[in-house]
């Protein structure tokens, strides 16, 4: 909307992937100017502010031409990162027109979250921001009120929710798992073993068709497990994507990836694909990654990992889960509201009591006032020293001992001195998310519950999930008997990952009636299958699989039919051709664009 709208915008992010979205967004491309796009790293601040006022000329030009009957007005929309608003707001101020200028400060609620990291750039962003009376703080997943009432910038700011009606819910599919036995890289290991095996993460199905993830997003926010995960599964620049924040360490740990022979292959961070783009099978993603950050793929499965053994980055739950369940933006990706949130708890990580954590926020508190009162009577060279200092004590220490943070104001000139607010509300929402939501098991798993609409939430479903037995027969009976009397609820029970595929096959290919008549055994179901007729079976499944209407590459049909093959145990090699084969199905031959790609294959007919 406002980088639609007829107004002068200044759109700032806290993530340059974010940025790099939106600007290359074919909607956008040649209208709006990104401020510092990541081939700029040479480019000094003086040209770039050049090239941001050309910009504006241009813009403010474009309706101005006499030879143009009725020209479409065009409003200048630039994006800028919060680290480079200042030199933005600095020129702008200088040529007299930031007054022209909204400002719009998307995914507000990292000011608070990397405030520890980077509290100089929050900072001195809040205090260049002041030189404006147009601000609107804008996010999808708001950062709690106790913490914003905090804050004085905040106080009279007024809050407007915009509260989306229930039937615009969308509703997740959440697996929590604990991994308590095994590292963070070890069960990352695991998915890709599997992967490897059976040539997808995860299936369900979809009205009756099986669904493949042939995709994975990893949300992991450590960059070190990242790269350990890299290297011990053998993955390679050619099936990896790896997105993190754009810093120096960063690029040099990630860039420096070898192979046991210790050449390096190629690694660098990433972007996210492009609508049409084809993604990479395994994707990692951080937090400094991720906010705001649209992915586009047809069969990508996200799983999430929240480590609270990481000081400052563990998962703020009833922040991160919602913000991480709307990244998968394709609506035809049957896995894009499913996910598995893999979580670990310590009782005795986090001992430190209430009354202890108080005493160190005072403390902290403390030395950070005497270093104010210092700073400000010193001389303005002991104040230029003091700076230099404290700038390169607080990277780091990142507020281990103090919240001091010196900032620039750019627009007036001066360097200032003053206390870390944002990093003092983040680290006491951080000890409350420890010593409550991630104390056990079930506090995470009713946090997560709390913060998205979920399948289970169903009154049907939950019953059902209530009483699943262990066996695989008494689960069979259970889902044969639970459709019989609620075959409104077969979609959802389809859906849910928590019921084997093997119960859904069964009952999709064999039905009902012929399952309970073999007293729901299933080495005789399975007999069943490898004896009667196949063509009958084949015809069904094939079938159920291809939808009229749809375009199907060659590649898709066989690896189709490949899979119908192997559940069937028909040992015969698929091949795209089989298709004219089948009974009752009819097909032609087509060319569709796929991916970006000229591909041939069928289309099937009514």
């Amino acid at each position: 909307m406002f980088l639609r709208d007829g107004h002068y915008t200044i759109l700032c992010s806290p993530r340059l992937e974010l940025m790099h979205c939106k600007a290359n967004d074919p909607e956008f491309i040649g209208i709006i100017h990104e401020f510092r796009k990541s081939e700029d790293i040479t480019s000094s601040v003086y040209d770039l502010q050049n090239r941001m006022m050309n910009y504006i000329r241009i813009m403010e030009n474009a309706y101005q031409n006499p030879f143009v009957k009725e020209p479409e007005k065009k409003y200048p929309k630039i994006l800028v990162s919060y680290d480079s608003f200042k030199h933005v707001a600095q020129r702008l101020a200088k040529e007299g027109i930031l007054g022209k200028f909204r400002i719009v400060v998307d995914e507000f609620q990292t000011l608070f979250t990397d405030a520890a990291f980077k509290g100089d750039v929050e900072m001195e962003f809040l205090q260049n921001l002041s030189y404006s009376n147009q601000i609107i703080f804008l996010s999808a997943t708001p950062y709690m009120e106790p913490y914003l009432d905090k804050i004085a910038l905040f106080q009279q700011i007024p809050l407007v929710e915009l509260v989306w009606p229930k039937e615009a819910h969308k509703t997740a599919n959440i697996q929590k798992l604990p991994y308590y036995r095994q590292s963070i890289t070890k069960t990352i290991g695991k998915i890709i073993d599997d992967y490897r095996v059976n040539n997808y993460f995860e299936i369900k199905m979809c009205g009756g068709v099986e669904q493949y993830a042939k995709e994975a997003v990893f949300f992991l926010n450590d960059v070190h497990k990242i790269i350990s995960v890299v290297r011990q599964n053998g993955l390679t620049p050619a099936d990896t994507n790896i997105l993190c924040a754009r810093t120096d360490d960063n690029y040099k740990r990630i860039e420096g990836i070898k192979d046991e022979n210790g050449n390096k292959l190629g690694f660098t961070i990433g972007h996210m694909p492009k609508k049409g783009e084809l993604n990479k099978t395994f994707t990692f993603v951080t937090k400094c990654a991720f906010e705001g950050v649209d992915f586009y793929s047809k069969c990508a499965y996200t799983y999430i990992f929240s480590d609270i053994t990481l000081k400052h980055l563990g998962l703020d739950i009833s922040i991160d889960v919602p913000q991480i369940m709307g990244r998968q933006r394709d609506e035809n990706n049957p896995f894009r509201l499913d996910a598995t949130f893999y979580y670990k708890t310590s009782d005795d990580y986090y001992t430190m009591t209430e009354s202890e954590f108080q005493k160190r926020i005072s403390d902290k508190l403390a030395i950070t006032n005497g270093w104010k009162a210092t700073f400000k009577n010193s001389s303005p060279m002991m104040q230029a020293s003091m700076a230099r200092k404290l700038r390169d004590s607080q990277e780091k220490d990142k507020c281990a001992d103090d919240f001091v943070v010196i900032y620039d104001d750019s627009v007036a000139g001066t360097v200032g001195i003053e206390t870390n607010y944002l990093a003092m509300n983040n680290e006491i929402r951080a000890w409350e998310i420890r010593y409550t939501t991630y104390i056990s098991g079930c506090q995470v798993m009713r946090a997560i519950d709390d913060t998205t609409d979920s399948i289970s939430d169903d009154p049907d479903v939950k019953q059902f999930l209530s009483v699943m037995p262990g066996s695989f027969s008494e689960q069979l009976k259970l889902y044969c008997e639970t459709l019989e009397s609620k075959p409104f609820i077969r979609e959802k029970l389809e859906s849910l990952p928590q019921i084997p595929i093997t119960i859904k096959r069964y009952y999709n290919i064999l039905g009902p009636a012929v399952i309970k008549s073999n007293s729901y055994i299933e080495s005789r179901l399975r007999r069943i299958l490898n004896t009667s007729s196949n063509a009958e079976l084949l015809r069904d499944a094939v079938i159920a699989t291809f939808l009229p209407g749809q375009f199907y590459s060659l590649k898709q049909i066989k690896a189709s039919l490949g899979e119908i093959y192997a559940n069937l145990g028909i040992e015969k090699k698929a091949k795209a051709s089989d298709l004219l084969n089948i009974e009752g199905l009819s097909c032609k031959p087509a060319q569709a664009n796929v991916d970006g790609r000229k591909e041939n294959g069928y289309i099937i007919q009514n």
